[in-house]
């Protein structure tokens, strides 16, 4: 994936886990397209420090993910479920229902129940 697709994604499922100003300057950066110097005024710190509060949030955003897995869990399931669409479009509900099986079941194996 592109790495500004993929850090959006990691920001919105873990978002909430990094600090105030780490999400803030990680959202003008990403979702905004601002540049550091822009991020740094709006912040109230030095363009170094936007730098540093953007790679330390990415660091964090990856690190979670390397340990919770969350945003690669969501890429399985909607590949799963476009197969599943694309399977009850071809009229071949028994392979759709198939799929949807194997995913709960990798879910629950995921989740350890």
């Amino acid at each position: 994936m592109e790495k500004r697709v993929d850090l959006t994604l990691l920001l919105s499922f873990y978002g909430a886990m990094l600090t105030e100003r780490q999400r803030d300057a990680l959202r003008l950066y990403y979702e905004d397209d601002l540049s550091l110097s822009e991020i740094a005024a709006l912040c109230g710190v030095t363009r170094q420090g936007a730098h540093d509060l953007i790679r330390r949030g990415e660091s964090q955003l990856l690190s979670l993910e390397q340990r919770l897995g969350l945003r690669a869990r969501w890429v399985r399931i909607c590949q799963g479920l476009d197969t599943v669409k694309e399977a009850i479009e071809a009229g071949k509900s028994g392979h759709a229902i198939e799929i949807i099986n194997t995913l709960l079941r990798e879910e629950e194996e995921q989740d350890g129940f």
